[in-house]
């Protein structure tokens, strides 16, 4: 660890907000999910909780890269990209159309590490989501930072299909719809130029909650079960320019892996699930 973020160890915020008919309904559509969005007192699918509790600041405080500039809640670390590694999620008690959610942060771990690709720091984030005084949902959250370059990564030998297969795309009006609803301000998610020219990406970035998003509602739909535990951990970026696939396969009576592979069957997301007991 390092000293000079000890002070960041502990650091806590809290945002309140309502889920609203309309922030529902627009985010049913921009998933291009089936059926009618949730209506008042009806249950949001569970990573809905991905557009609640995001920092809201000035636009004079805000970073090149979009995100808010670092040094207040999360620490002032020079390296320039980055990214949401993965996540960890349990669910308790669904969250419904009409709750005023409390979402609190807490930096739980600050780790920094020199690898191939040079320093990394490694930031852990537990959030909680409490409806009144009943806590429906955590996550643990992980981002890096790195000074590197994207790189073309080797091949590895292309992935297998498994029991459950869908193809999917994306476009920029979809990934800036989705940064909107998140409140995500990440360059490289709908500023093509920036994204290309500054942090040297081959194009538009999907989000990797994004991703996670789609396999959640994938795993769901294709095991007809519901959802206790979710984890996810990205491996290689996507991207606007190409189709790509979500993969699944029960593993067990509750569990399940799920994985987005990518236009040249690369491992992308993996991914796995725990569902409520029958």
């Amino acid at each position: 660890m390092n000293s000079e973020y000890n002070e960041w160890l502990g650091k806590t915020e809290v945002f309140h907000e309502q889920i609203t008919e309309v922030n529902a309904k627009r985010l049913h559509h921009t998933l291009t999910q089936n059926g009618n969005p949730p209506s008042s007192g009806e249950a949001v699918f569970p990573l809905f909780l991905l557009t609640l509790g995001e920092p809201s600041v000035p636009p004079n405080q805000l970073g090149e890269d979009g995100h808010p500039k670092r040094g207040s809640f999360m620490p002032p670390i020079p390296l320039k990209r980055r990214m949401f590694a993965g996540a960890e999620y349990e669910f308790h008690k669904a969250l419904r159309v009409g709750d005023e959610v409390k979402t609190t942060w807490n930096i739980t771990d600050i780790t920094q590490k020199n690898g191939n690709s040079g320093e990394l720091v490694f930031i852990n984030i537990l959030r909680e989501f409490h409806v009144r005084e009943t806590l429906c949902a955590t996550e643990n959250r992980n981002i890096v930072f790195t000074d590197s370059d994207p790189k073309i990564r080797e091949l590895n030998d292309p992935e297998e299909s498994g029991e459950w297969m869908e193809e999917m795309n994306t476009n920029p009006l979809q990934l800036f719809r989705y940064s909107a609803l998140t409140f995500n301000c990440h360059r490289i998610h709908y500023d093509r130029s920036y994204a290309t020219e500054v942090e040297g990406y081959p194009g538009l970035v999907v989000h990797g909650p994004l991703l996670a998003t789609w396999l959640s509602l994938f795993v769901a739909s294709k095991s007809g079960r519901k959802l206790k535990k979710f984890r996810f951990r990205a491996k290689r970026p996507v991207f606007d320019l190409h189709n790509f696939n979500l993969i699944g396969d029960l593993t067990g009576k509750d569990t399940a892996n799920i994985r987005v592979l990518d236009h040249q069957s690369q491992l992308a997301i993996t991914a796995e699930a725990d569902f409520l007991p029958l």
